[in-house]
């Protein structure tokens, strides 16, 4: 049974190898053991009273959780992307107002709100966050289901993408069945001719949360490399 659903997931890697590696390419390409990002804080090592090891476990958790959400992007996860996104967003502000000696809990939204009134996020800054908590929402709480079923049922919204499939050679199974292994499959009739296309739902959405999240970290801190220098320089 093992070795039957090994080669199942063989099947299933060699399907989707060609988009994982564009997706991969989009969020810049695999870094040291998988998506490194390149704005985060500079993680200290040792800490010596509970507060310093709350700051140690928000600073490592930032780029952890950016690996989680880049890699649920490139696999296809696009609804684990966003939700991941956000919790990488909230994850980096609590470090903000922690470090600052503020203790503040509730939701992403209110986080944001004190974020911005403390003068941690820039007018531009929140306008990229409140995006991120909006989508999050959308997935977390099936507003979309609720408030426009059309967007999943029909595809007619703009959290997804639909690609025209042109070789619809490997969508063909061996006994002539049309798969998208775990995609949707749309077909449409015109002129005496069926067009065939992928629709990769909330792909637009969670790459627009991916990407927001990642410039948003990129205005709260220096790249790591030059964090790096400045602390060798110290030492």
């Amino acid at each position: 049974m093992l070795a039957i659903i090994e080669e199942r997931l063989r099947g299933i890697a060699d399907y989707h190898i060609p988009e994982w590696a564009q997706r991969l390419e989009d969020v810049g390409g695999p870094g040291v053991g998988g998506t490194q990002l390149a704005y985060a804080p500079y993680f200290v090592q040792s800490a010596e009273t509970q507060d310093e090891l709350v700051a140690m476990a928000l600073e490592s958790s930032i780029p952890a959780t950016w690996e989680e959400a880049a890699w649920c992007y490139v696999l296809g996860r696009f609804r684990a992307c966003i939700v991941m996104s956000a919790a990488l967003l909230e994850i980096a502000l609590k470090y903000e107002l922690y470090r600052r000696g503020i203790r503040k809990s509730g939701t992403l939204g209110t986080i944001i709100q004190e974020c911005s009134k403390e003068g941690i996020l820039s007018e531009p800054i929140r306008s990229l966050a409140q995006p991120i908590n909006q989508r999050r929402n959308d997935v977390m709480h099936a507003n979309v289901q609720i408030d426009r079923p059309e967007s999943l049922l029909s595809h007619t919204g703009d959290e997804h993408e639909i690609e025209p499939i042109r070789d619809l050679s490997r969508n063909i199974t061996p006994d002539g069945w049309i798969t998208g292994d775990g995609e949707t499959i749309e077909i449409s009739f015109s002129k005496g001719r069926s067009d065939y296309s992928r629709v990769l739902v909330f792909k637009k959405a969670a790459r627009a949360s991916l990407f927001e999240v990642r410039e948003i970290l990129k205005s709260l801190y220096s790249p790591l490399s030059d964090q790096q220098a400045q602390e060798d320089n110290k030492s």
